[in-house]
């Protein structure tokens, strides 16, 4: 992500020529700190991410950059057809290696629950609801757009016009379908990079493919099988991906041929019936898998939000010593049928951050 962070940084030095930017003025207004490091913001409308896709899409993070600053220069985001219509978004803050976890409420429906671990950062939530795609909300670290722990906005125009980028760098969310998508690094080091002629992408865009796109497993599979994956950050990852049916897989990539297989957790090791399926150079990798499939087992796979919770607690980064992460930056607990997301911010389990749309 290094290159993306220096690519960005230049961005704001580009962009401006006069054109109109009313639209993207209407989403930054929306722009809002929820918590210390974690902010909130809102696009409903056309982001263009269809244009992205038709002019090719992206095969590394300095193409994705290339087309942003041309989109953001143009002022060519074109906002909802309806300029009348108000976000559904309810935000709650109450005073008071990464995992993944699905199961099913009492009420049989699917739960989820993921962790992402890294080094302390600030973090975006984003809110999208696309003219042509499904609403959704979906979480970006910011330091993969080259800004620091203490990151500040000045909620002026255009100081904080990159916000905007965090649509085409989330790393996990759910649509209003109920379809949940989380990246996790996976076992090595093994670089993706598929040429069969289909539109190439590169994890974070493919990410939001498929929460503007897919209403279950089964289609977001197929639009993954229908692009050229490009991992480029030099390591291996792979998706946990579920829907309101409860199905539940991960999709995982190895020597450019894709792999799905049905799980309820993934961790950061190879899981899919592939050739290299067990291979982990992840510390604790499969000791957090156990973990889970432990606690699910125990509750016959029925569990309510409070225990996916404490599932997630129990393989946080402050269980374990991680040779490369400090602690989990953010748990999240999403519940699909009530369009609802909980997020535990830096291990803090105490302090709910509720979203709902």
């Amino acid at each position: 992500m290094k290159k993306l962070k220096f690519i960005f940084s230049l961005i704001g030095t580009m962009i401006f020529s006069g054109c109109s930017f009313d639209d993207e003025i209407k989403a930054l207004k929306t722009l809002k700190q929820l918590d210390d490091g974690l902010y909130f913001i809102e696009y409903i409308g056309d982001y263009d991410f269809d244009a992205f896709l038709a002019q090719g899409g992206n095969k590394t993070n300095e193409e994705m950059a290339d087309f942003l600053t041309k989109s953001l220069s143009k002022g060519k985001w074109n906002g909802s057809k309806n300029q009348d219509e108000k976000s559904t978004v309810k935000i709650t803050t109450p005073n008071f290696g990464c995992s993944s976890i699905v199961a099913k409420n009492q009420n049989g429906q699917t739960i989820c629950g993921r962790n992402y671990d890294w080094k302390d950062c600030s973090v975006m939530i984003i809110h999208t609801k696309p003219n042509n795609g499904y609403e959704s909300i979906s979480t970006c670290c910011l330091e993969f757009l080259g800004y620091e722990r203490n990151w500040v906005p000045t909620y002026k125009f255009p100081n904080d016009m990159m916000a905007l980028a965090t649509i085409y760098v989330p790393l996990d969310g759910m649509n209003e379908k109920g379809l949940y998508i989380a990246d996790l690094v996976n076992g090595d080091t093994e670089t993706t990079a598929q040429n069969r002629g289909k539109t190439p992408l590169t994890i974070t865009t493919a990410i939001r493919l498929v929460l503007d796109k897919a209403a279950t497993v089964d289609e977001a599979v197929k639009l993954l099988d229908n692009i050229d994956m490009h991992s480029v950050i030099d390591t291996a990852h792979h998706f946990a991906i579920s829907d309101a049916n409860g199905k539940s897989v991960v999709v995982e990539w190895v020597d450019n041929k894709i792999y799905v297989t049905e799980t309820k957790v993934v961790t950061n090791h190879y899981t899919a019936e592939s050739p290299k399926q067990g291979v982990c150079t992840y510390e604790n990798s499969k000791d957090r898998f156990s973990q889970l499939e432990k606690i699910g087992t125990e509750n016959n796979w029925i569990m309510n939000a409070e225990q996916i919770k404490e599932a997630l607690k129990s393989v946080s980064a402050g269980q374990y010593e991680f040779n490369t992460h400090e602690l989990t930056v953010w748990s999240s607990v999403y519940e699909p049928k009530e369009r609802k997301i909980t997020y535990y911010l830096r291990e803090n389990y105490e302090k709910p951050i509720i979203i709902e749309f």
